[in-house]
């Protein structure tokens, strides 16, 4: 018997590439509009045309109202609909705001390239709200409005799943609360971080730890947070959202060698937040001194709850806005009369976010792979046309 195929002995026909089930036609999607009318669209426009948007965004205001812990349900639903970046009042003045950029430069948090316009855009008492917002930079995942509702609304999912596991599994007394809350707070400051402009596209993130793109929002929520007082359980979900799980492993001969880089990483990044909150992390309950360093104490389950449900990224990324947007790219082309400069303006940006919005990447992206580029390319022209 092939244990691997299930059928008796060697040799047989190979089997090809297996048939996935097709379900695009079935799919019921938001009239088309021309291509002009697209291009015209707002924001919003887009994200209330979308029932999948929509969706998601009253989804999260229902979850917010379900929360027991008072104090995490009003900062839910205050992120979604009213949001706001409080800490900033420390330092209201230009040079307030240099001071402590020099500060987080000679520190290693900050990049000296950059500047205090830069790394804190204007606008942060009165940023757009989850109904409108991306969820990443304009060239990763969930990338258009509503994205960032939509990614919220399934991670909490995974979430609640997990919570559930560990505490069937194993009897653990894992809190609900704090992971759904912690998971919507942790993303909000995109809300002000990605500003959307004229051309279609958006502001992103600026370099902070590590002189990378991917962690400002960490450090300025968990900064947020540490500012407006909030208990250390979920000032730590902030910070640990990223980073709790990084392993960094090597081979020494036959022996693999694994170097758990999370645990300093999160610390990085309280200690990062610390100083724009201009508070003591240890006091705060955060950090522990050990040895004379500033390190992280272990963790208990609602932590490790919220950064692996934080997890939905590399299919999104990896997968459906890797493929999906070299298919609009081609679509816009060939089908929508889309070229030259058009093809990084106004024009493609408005597309793709349409057609994001309305049906979401990895649907489009699973329409690709089961039913391949025929399917797919019909598919977006059934919400756009020429």
């Amino acid at each position: 018997m092939c244990l691997a195929c299930g059928s008796a002995g060697l040799g047989g026909a190979l089997p090809g590439k297996f048939v996935y089930s097709h379900f695009s036609d079935d799919l019921d999607l938001s009239p088309t509009r021309r291509l002009d009318e697209v291009i015209a669209l707002s924001p919003e426009d887009m994200a209330r045309a979308s029932s999948l948007v929509s969706a998601t965004y009253n989804e999260l205001l229902q979850t917010a109202s379900s929360l027991e812990n008072e104090g995490y349900r009003r900062l839910m639903t205050e992120c979604i609909v009213r949001p706001k970046v409080t800490f900033l009042d420390l330092y209201p003045t230009d040079q307030d705001r240099r001071r402590l950029f020099d500060e987080m430069v000679k520190l290693g948090f900050f990049n000296a390239e950059d500047d205090p316009d830069h790394v804190w855009p204007a606008d942060h008492l009165t940023p757009q709200s989850y109904l409108t917002a991306p969820s990443s930079h304009n060239d990763f995942y969930n990338a258009f409005p509503g994205g960032l509702a939509l990614t919220v609304a399934f991670n909490i999912r995974m979430a609640d799943a997990y919570t559930q596991n560990y505490r069937q599994t194993y009897g653990l007394p894992v809190n609900r609360d704090l992971s759904v809350a912690a998971l919507l707070v942790h993303e909000y400051p995109k809300v002000w971080l990605y500003q959307w402009q004229k051309d279609g596209s958006w502001l992103e993130e600026p370099r902070t730890v590590y002189d990378d793109t991917w962690h400002a929002h960490c450090i300025y929520v968990t900064a947020e947070l540490m500012h407006r007082r909030f208990d250390s359980r979920i000032v730590m979900a902030m910070a640990a959202a990223h980073q709790l799980s990084a392993l960094e492993a090597s081979m020494d001969g036959r022996n693999v060698v694994a170097k758990w880089r999370g645990l300093e990483r999160v610390a990085h990044f309280i200690k990062a937040a610390a100083v724009m909150a201009q508070v003591d992390p240890v006091d705060y309950g955060l950090l522990e001194r050990r040895n004379g360093e500033l390190v992280l104490a272990p963790q208990p389950a609602e932590q490790w709850v919220t950064h692996l449900a934080d997890m939905n990224w590399p299919y999104a990324m990896g997968g459906a806005h890797l493929y999906t947007h070299e298919l609009l790219k081609q679509v816009a082309a060939d089908d929508l009369g889309i070229s030259g400069d058009d093809l990084a303006g106004r024009p493609f940006n408005q597309l793709k976010n349409y057609v994001w919005s309305q049906l979401g990447q990895i649907p489009l992206y699973e329409i690709l792979v089961r039913e391949g580029h025929d399917a797919a390319r019909k598919t977006i022209g059934r919400l756009v046309t020429r």
